[in-house]
């Protein structure tokens, strides 16, 4: 089976769990088209596409000439399947190389892309456009595979039958991620992982911080927004590689992810394979991942909650760390990465067998 997929910058790679990376493993070829970036990846065939930087800005505008360029990869290589991360470049990347090549493509939807824009375009025509593109890519895929249940019934609203809809969640490397001793700079420490934005719940997560002194909050990930004063038991290590994430929830107590908009949460299995509670917001999938045996579930964008839901965590040090173990072997038992591609794969050899008969 010969993949074809798209990532717009590829150093990003590094930056993420492997959920592309483990697909490529366990395929004949793995062909990934991107416009940026220079990172050296084993598992996969990349394909540097030189296309101006005047129009990189708009995922509209880049869509096209990536299509027409993948078109010539599709043809080149003996492409069997094109496999599209959610997001307007990607979704429209894949259904014009689609349509181009005759070739079916299946689509993964890993957050609620129409909620998260009316947070961040204040752009109505825009707002409207993309998510017509996103409804257009659901209903031409061949296959949607989402990371919660949220996704499904919005896929199921928009008329693609149940049975191309596929739940498949990710997973962690739980040899990679697990507990060990680091050194702790301070004795109390709360982490966030995660994009420095207005989703992430990240103002919230500021104020509480200046209400909490004794507390340190570290937080890693890029910046997209402006942070003008920061209370200073607030730590920002900046961005840092994937490999070195399990230090920093080692040399946390807790993880907190205060999200407005959150599908899944691969930060939350990563804390949990390292032993390390989580407050997490009760949106998309975690109120199903987070309970009470291993963390502290808080409405999105409620200052209050997130205050006390810290303060209980901070109670009691056994507890906390009897809920870390609970964690632990929660994830042991439900999300390895052996599980998630198992899934990966059944349903993408899937779609192959049906076109060959």
């Amino acid at each position: 089976m010969r993949i074809l997929s798209f990532i717009k910058d590829v150093d990003l790679l590094s930056r993420y769990p492997p959920y592309l990376q483990m697909i490529a493993r366990n395929v004949d070829e793995f062909h990934l088209c991107h416009v940026k970036g220079r990172l050296k990846e084993e598992s996969m065939i990349l394909h540097y596409l030189k296309i101006p930087k005047i129009i990189h800005f708009s995922s509209f505008l880049l869509a096209l000439p990536t299509a027409l360029k993948a078109f010539k990869i599709c043809r080149e290589y003996g492409i069997d399947l094109i496999y599209v991360l959610d997001g307007s470049y990607y979704e429209l990347s894949g259904l014009l190389t689609s349509k181009l090549s005759g070739i079916p493509f299946v689509l993964r939807l890993r957050t609620n892309e129409v909620r998260l824009r009316s947070i961040l375009y204040k752009n109505p025509v825009k707002r409207v456009l993309s998510n017509f593109m996103t409804r257009l890519a659901v209903t031409n895929a061949k296959r949607v595979i989402c990371l919660n249940h949220e996704l499904r019934e919005l896929v199921l609203k928009w008329g693609v039958k149940s049975s191309n809809v596929a739940i498949i969640y990710h997973g962690v490397d739980v040899d990679r991620f697990k507990p060990k001793r680091v050194k702790k700079p301070y004795s109390e420490i709360v982490l966030f992982v995660g994009g420095i934005s207005s989703p992430k719940g990240i103002y919230v997560l500021l104020k509480v911080a200046e209400m909490l002194k004794d507390i340190h909050f570290l937080l890693v990930g890029p910046i997209s927004i402006k942070m003008y004063e920061i209370p200073n038991n607030v730590h920002y290590l900046g961005l840092k590689p994937h490999s070195d994430m399990p230090k920093y929830y080692n040399m946390c107590d807790i993880l907190v992810l205060p999200s407005y908009v959150e599908a899944f949460g691969d930060v939350i299995l990563e804390a949990f394979a390292t032993g390390k509670p989580v407050i997490a917001s009760k949106v998309g999938e975690i109120p199903w991942i987070v309970t009470s045996k291993f963390g502290w579930l808080v409405e999105p964008g409620n200052t209050l909650q997130l205050k006390e839901a810290i303060l209980d965590a901070f109670l009691d040090e056994n507890r906390l760390k009897a809920m870390g173990q609970a964690a632990r072997k929660y994830v042991n038992e439900n999300f390895k990465w052996e599980s998630y591609v198992e899934k990966m794969i059944e349903n993408l050899k899937s779609i192959t067998k049906c076109l060959k008969h």
